[in-house]
Order: structure tokens, then C-alpha cells, then sequence
């Protein structure tokens, strides 16, 4: 297994970035994400990500 294979596993689930405008909007808060308004699914702007993270670690 290369180093680029665990690369690719890292990312494995996200959302690709927005290269700009239009960006999808947080579906807690609202805010702008760093993803594309186009994408279909979940998109959390990077506080409410942060949060979730925080959250899921907390309930185990």
C-alpha cells in the first residue's frame, strides 16, 4: 500500500471543495459551506462540522 492509497482513504466520504460561488448552505446553521451548491447530501459549514466531530467523540 502506497502513500497515496491512505490519501485517498482520508477523503473517502467528503464532499469535493467548491472552487467558488455558489456554495451550499450549512444545514444547521445556514452559513455558507466550503462545498457546492450542486452536491446532493449533507454539507456542514467547518464550525458545525467541528462541533459534530466534537460530539460524536464525546458519545462513545
Amino acid at each position: 500500500m502506497s502513500e497515496d492509497d491512505h490519501r485517498l482513504t482520508d477523503d473517502a466520504g467528503r464532499p469535493p471543495k467548491a472552487a467558488g460561488p455558489p456554495l451550499a448552505e450549512c444545514v444547521l446553521c445556514r452559513e455558507p459551506t466550503e462545498y457546492p451548491e450542486s452536491y446532493k447530501g449533507v454539507t456542514l459549514c467547518p464550525a458545525c462540522q467541528w462541533l459534530e466531530a466534537q460530539r460524536t467523540a464525546c458519545s462513545g
